[in-house]
Order: C-alpha cells, then structure tokens, then sequence
C-alpha cells in the first residue's frame, strides 16, 4: 500500500509542478503585455504627430510627412501584431493552468470542484446512472471527462452507458495502453481541444451545411451577373491606364459594374454571413480542428484500433489537403472579422461582392469533400475519447486492465483482488477481494450501518463500468464477463405521480427481473444485478420472502449479482441458503477522549455479520441509552 501511494504521489507531484511551471510562465506573460500595451498606445499617438503636419504642412516639408507618418502605422501595426501574439500565448497558457489544475482536482477526487457540463442521461439509464453515480457533480463521467468536444463527450458518454463486447474492449484497452505513455503528445491534443470548447460550438453546424442544399441552386444568377460585373470593372480599368478606352466612357462603365456588385451585396450579404457563420464562426475553429487531424496523422502511437482509423481518415476523402484547403477559405469567409483588413474587406465588398465569391469555392469544397465531414468528426470524437481514457490510466499506474471475455466463454464470474472504489482518494480508499458468481450463485453482503456495504456494491458496479469503457480498473487483478448493469439503491418515491417509496421500489425491481430476462437471449453479454437494502417498506417476514422471491428468479434466469441488506436472518431462508455466498463488514468500539466512539475498517469477511449497531448509535448521537427488549 504505501509503494501505491508513493507511486500515485508523483503522479501528483508532477501536476503541481506543471502548474506551477505554468503560473510562473503566465505571469511574465501578462507583465511583458501590460508593458507592450502601453508601447502600443504609445505609437498609435506618435503616429498622430507626422500626419498632423501632413494636414497642415508644418515645416513645408510636403510628402517627409506622409512617409512618416506610413512608417509611424507601419510600426503601430507591428507592435499591435506583436501584442496579439502575446495575448494568444496568454490565452493559451491560462488553458493549460486550467487543465493542469482540473487534473490535479481529480487526483484529489475533488470533482464537485471542476466547471465541467454535467451530462444528463437518457431516461432509460436514469436509475444506474444515480446509483452508480455515473454522471453529476462528484460522478465517474467527471473524473473521466477530459473530453471537450461534442463529439467525445457524446461518444464517452454513450460508452459509459451501453456496454460493448469483449473483441471491441480489446481493441479500446490496446489504443489506451498505446496512447498512455505520450505525455506531450496527449497534451497537445488536449490543449486544443480545450481551444474547441472555449468556443462553445461545435462541427454540427458545419456537418449540417455539408449536407445541405447547394445556396446557388436557386440563386445562380446573383453569381454569374456578380462575374460579369467583375469582368467589367477588370476591363475598363485595364483598358483605361493605357489610354485605349476614354475615360469618359471607361469611368461611367466602371461605376455601374461596381453598382451591380453593391446592391448585390445589400441584398444578399446576410444570407451569404449566415452560411459563413454555419461553415465557422471563427477562422481559429478551422484552424484547430485542422492541427487535430494533423496531430492524430503525427501521433507516434500504434494499436490495430488506432491504425483503423487513422487509415479511414487519412483513406478515405483526402482530409489532410480538405482541411488545409477549408483552413484557407474560411480565412477569406472570416476577412470581414479582421480588424487590420476590415477596410481593405468594405473595398472588396462594395466594388466586387467579395463574398459571392468566397461561398462558390466554400461550395466546390463541399462538393468534393463535403460527403466525408460528418465520417471525419465521429472518428475524431473517438480519439478524444480514448485521449481521456488513456489520460485516466495515466494517472492511476498501480491500477491494471482488466481480462474480459463474452459470455460463454468462460463461467459468468467477476473475480478481482484488491478492488476499491475508484471515486475516493487513495488514502482514504479500503479494497477489498471480492468474487461474484458462478452462474446460479449470487452474493449477499451483511452488516451493520456505514460498515461499507452500499460502497461494496458501488465499487463492483463501476469497476465493471471501467472495464467496459477499455481502460484501468481500481484493482490489483480483474477479470469478468461483458455485462449490462442493473441497480436498485437510490429509490425515491414521488408523490406527484402518486406513487410510494414501497411501490417504486417494487416498480423498479420489476424492470431489473424483466431486464434479466431479455438478457437470457443475448450471446455477448450477462447480466448483473446489484440491490442495496431492497423491500423495506415493509415488515421482516414478508421482506425475507420476497427478497427470495425476486433473487430467485434472477438467478434462475443466469443472473449474476450482490444484495447488501441489515436482514440476518435472510442468508437462513431456504431457497437462499444454498445459492448466496455470505460476506459481512462490521465495527468496533474504543474510548477516545472520556468518550465511547464507534470505527470501521471497511474489510469483507466471511459469513453473517456478528453484530448490529442501530441502538449503539442511537445511544452515540445522544438520543439516550437505548435497551432492546
């Protein structure tokens, strides 16, 4: 145990240096720009000065001034370039402390703590989602979730939920362990990604525009007349500078060519920005998603998985020149968001509709390219996704990939030494050796209030959960059967909809044996059942068979599963006897400070738990002695 924890510490360690590292880069940043800032208002004023005695000839010295005054701009623009590159570097760097700390509140299972979106599920997986706490505020989606993309966090949360078969677990373990080591590399294509959510949007837009109807297919025309208008204002110009045209014929044809292209642009202008806006509101979104597919052709990792999709992206539609050739255009689509070229943009604009233009060759791209975009992003969402899995088995090296196999395969058993909770901190984490099936058998943890039993069943669910997903379990060992998860634990009733704590609980233990029964037919994957405290709505007779009553047909249906309950006597019940493996967590007592005070050391032992410790804590919580009768 303490060379595990020595291990994870320099995990941490590593992150606090980085932050650090980052905060100290940062604030030289941010000291270099104030001083860059005042240098560039400073030049701006100084450029005043030349054109100033332009205006009004001071010193008769005629064009000196202008030339003074082009290199007084000339030098404002440099500098106002140079503080923009600060600031992007200051823009990027706050991203990596961002990420940097984020990491380190995971390491400290400080989720509730990061400013991630919390997903919500589909209503279908509600219920497991909440026992398991899969998604919310301190949930395993948190503690996984360094995707940022729409794509990823789609794909990881689809993932999470539905379980795959054991050939797919294969192949998302190898990418994982392959991209585990790549520190940099991994770093780099979260920083952009991190780059991506700060935008707030996402490729839908983009995907839809690529499969949306051509914008001149009912307005041809406005492009061949804004062509023709083009072709004019060239002409005349061109025939004018030499004297081969007069300009009292040249200039009047000149002005109405360029009038045909600005009331062109009055009236469609807008709906040409709104199919810009749908391609990339910004220029930098294009330039990200670009450096991305650049990364993922780059990255030094190999497994079969990886290489699959790499060979259909870079395969299949070219994406590494239709990207690069987007990147281009969505510059010239964006020109009118250049403050340094905005005006030379309104020139181009009014006197020959720049952006009729611009959306002809943004449509020649679709045409060729547009087919794969929709392919490019999901398979980019799925590199996010195993990025945020090998990340997560990166920072837990003493953690190991669990063997998982199809049903059938081998006997239904999930089988692991030292399995823990993977949302507590390590010190303050307690694992445990727990066995679950064969087939036909289920186990039944007994114990007394807060021994560990409810966190027992939470520990095996998302470690299946893990295993599943392709990555590390928080266990020495693990193997298990591909299963779909079902839970009661956190039942609530509802007193809209009418109905009581006992009948949403029988309400939902009627979806868990129905659910049971679907799987019988599915050849991949089993069945799990995990119960906590279930039936105490009602008195202990009734509850002891009924218990049985459900359990039984679970098992007899090839389910596998774990029940906690307070109920000792339910381990004696005849149809449950031969068929439950029994386990228990129990307490002690000891006087600290003049004061009786109850402890816990959260380790599973065999058999039914010895003792119960309800009046001990009514007494505890200074409710008085309480005597059993």
């Amino acid at each position: 145990m303490r060379a595990i924890l020595e291990t994870e510490q320099k995990v941490r360690e590593g992150y606090e240096r980085a932050a650090g590292q980052v905060q100290e880069e940062l604030n030289g940043l941010n000291t270099k720009w104030r001083n860059i800032g005042y240098l560039r208002g400073g030049s701006f004023f100084l450029a005043l000065a030349p054109l100033l005695g332009a205006v009004i000839d001071f010193g008769e010295l005629g064009n000196v001034w202008w030339w003074l005054f082009a290199g007084a701009v000339a030098l404002f623009v440099g500098i106002a370039g140079f503080h923009e590159t600060i600031a992007d570097r200051i823009r990027r760097q706050r991203l990596v402390l961002k990420m940097q700390q984020s990491s380190l509140a995971r390491f400290d299972r400080r989720l509730a703590d990061l400013t991630d979106p919390i997903v919500d599920p589909l209503a279908e997986y509600q219920a497991v989602s909440r026992d398991l706490d899969l998604f919310g505020p301190h949930s395993l989606y948190r503690l996984l979730g360094t995707t940022r993309t729409p794509m990823g966090i789609e794909l990881l949360t689809n993932w999470l939920l539905v379980p795959s078969d054991a050939r797919e677990v294969g192949e998302r373990q190898q990418a994982v362990a392959a991209l585990k080591d790549q520190h940099d590399w991994r770093q780099r294509f979260s920083l952009l990604c991190e780059r991506l959510a700060a935008s707030q949007r996402g490729p839908s837009h983009f995907v839809a525009w690529c499969q949306s109807a051509d914008w001149f297919s009912k307005r041809g025309w406005v492009l061949w007349l804004s062509r023709v208008a083009c072709v004019l204002i060239f002409a005349s110009l061109l025939l004018m500078l030499p004297g081969w045209l007069p300009l009292q014929v040249g200039f009047p044809l000149l002005l109405a060519a360029a009038l045909v292209n600005f009331f062109l642009s009055v009236a469609f202008a807008g709906s040409i920005h709104d199919e810009f806006n749908q391609i990339s509101s910004r220029h930098e979104e294009t330039a990200c998603y670009q450096t991305l597919f650049g990364e993922i052709k780059n990255c030094p990792a190999t497994s079969p998985r990886l290489e699959a999709l790499r060979s259909r992206l870079f395969g299949t539609g070219d994406i590494a020149r239709g990207m690069e050739s987007l990147g281009r255009l969505v510059w010239w689509a964006n020109l009118r968001r250049n403050g340094v070229l905005f005006l030379f943009y309104i020139a181009l604009q009014l006197i020959f509709f720049w952006d009729v233009h611009v959306l002809s060759w943004l449509e020649k791209w679709k045409q060729r390219f547009g087919g794969h975009a929709r392919q490019w992003f999901l398979d980019l969402g799925q590199w996010e996704t195993l990025v945020a899995l090998s990340k997560f088995a990166a920072d837990h090296p003493e953690w190991v990939f669990p063997k998982v196999f199809d049903k059938g395969v081998q006997p239904q058993v999930i089988e692991a030494q030292q399995l823990g909770h993977p949302l507590l901190p390590q010190d303050q984490r307690v694992d445990n050796d727990v066995k679950l099936g064969p087939d036909g058998t289920f186990l039944l943890v007994t114990g007394s209030n807060m021994s560990g039993k409810s966190t027992l069943l939470r520990s095996i669910g998302l470690n299946v959960t893990l295993a599943q997903l392709g990555t590390v379990v928080c266990a020495r060992s693990m193997s298990l059967p591909c299963l779909v998860i079902d839970t009661s634990m956190r039942i609530s009733d509802s007193l809209a909809a009418g109905v009581s704590f006992f009948m949403a609980e029988l309400q939902r233990l009627k979806q868990i044996v129905d659910h049971s029964r679907t799987r019988q037919e599915d050849a991949q994957r089993g069945h799990l059942f995990l119960l906590d405290e279930i039936l105490q709505g009602t008195n202990s007779r009734e509850r002891q068979i009924a218990v049985a009553q459900v359990v039984r047909q679970l098992v007899d249906q090839h389910s596998i599963g774990a029940i906690s309950t307070h109920d000792l006597e339910l381990a004696d019940v005849g149809s449950l006897a031969k068929i439950c493996d029994v386990v228990h967590f129990t307490e002690s007592f000891e006087e600290r400070d003049g004061r009786e005070t109850m402890t816990f050391d959260y380790l599973m032992h065999s058999g039914v738990a010895p003792t119960t410790n309800a009046l001990k804590l009514l007494e505890l919580v200074g409710l008085g002695q309480v005597k059993s009768d």
